[in-house]
């Protein structure tokens, strides 16, 4: 029996794309972290893929000066025979995604109580009026630069100061005061705005609304009590303490209006108070033509307009 030597094509395995395609990134990168955040994987990953391809070649691709890595003689000569072929695979692929039919997206981004409590319950009328339209909605309370993130629409709550966007007013919010029924039947009833200092007050997270719509209404409440009692972090909250009966709210009229509608709290008093910001529709000027833009424009400023009077 003969004993099988192993010959250098036998040992010598090939390098996987995957390797390779990390090379190139860290080339083109310079560090190895920027590398690996482009690539979606750990920079530990990444430098064992650079390990594996040094080990197969037999030689170091890469050396430190300072904080960046710069290519050896070894990593021109490969970088440049990869920049070809790997440029030709991407031009390949994006010539596939040129020939799928596009799908005709609106990316909208809000604060979440908008989102959650006024534009997502009645977005499903938006798509039955255009269904060739998908919306996809982002609730953040992180304020997005339109210029550099990939979002069509802004809906925000604010002055309305947006340099160099298109700006549409949308509604101005009144706060108004709701209660659950059942705490309503057990308390007297409220004729004047004094008498809401007899209950408990449910508070905006920094104890605001309460105090100024008192002094709105001519209330001088020299103990502070209109500012004490439970808070919230936002309007959606403090109405589920309301349906809850824990006590009066003061609220924006917009996230109150599914609750009222349900008779979930009712209004016991008609004293509203305007806000001092108002939400905003915000696009890039460049898009403000487009018609998916105008008809979700359009759309919005339909809803708002025939919404009902609360007060």
């Amino acid at each position: 029996m003969h004993e099988m030597v192993a010959t250098d094509k036998q040992v010598l395995l090939p390098i996987s794309l995957v390797s390779l395609r990390t090379f190139v990134e860290v080339a083109r990168c310079g560090s190895m972290k920027d590398a690996a955040r482009n690539l979606g994987v750990t920079p530990g990953a990444v430098s064992q893929q650079i390990k594996i391809v040094e080990e197969r070649l037999g030689a170091p691709l890469f050396e430190r000066a300072s904080k960046d890595l710069h290519l050896t003689a070894e990593g021109v000569r490969l970088i440049e025979a990869l920049n070809m072929p790997f440029q030709q695979i991407q031009d390949a692929v994006e010539d596939f995604d040129h020939r799928k039919p596009k799908r005709n997206t609106l990316v909208v981004t809000t604060v979440p109580s908008f989102a959650s409590s006024w534009l997502v319950p009645r977005i499903g009328k938006f798509a039955k009026l255009y269904p060739d339209i998908e919306v996809k909605v982002d609730s953040s309370v992180a304020l997005v630069d339109l210029r550099h993130e990939p979002f069509d629409i802004a809906i925000r709550h604010g002055s309305g100061n947006y340099p160099g966007m298109s700006v549409t007013q949308l509604l101005t919010p009144q706060l108004v005061v709701v209660a659950s029924p059942e705490f309503l039947r057990n308390i007297p009833s409220i004729q004047t705005p004094a008498d809401c200092l007899a209950h408990p007050l449910l508070q905006d997270r920094d104890r605001v609304d309460w105090p100024r719509w008192f002094r709105a209404h001519g209330i001088n409440d020299a103990t502070g009590r209109a500012a004490r009692g439970s808070s919230f972090s936002d309007d959606s909250l403090m109405i589920k303490a309301a349906v809850a009966s824990q006590g009066l709210a003061l609220v924006r009229d917009i996230y109150a209006e599914e609750a009222i509608s349900s008779g979930l709290v009712r209004i016991p008093i008609a004293a509203s108070l305007g806000t001092p910001l108002s939400y905003y529709f915000v696009t890039r000027m460049q898009d403000a033509q487009k018609s998916r833009i105008q008809a979700f424009r359009n759309w919005l400023l339909g809803e708002i307009a025939s919404r009902p009077k609360l007060t």
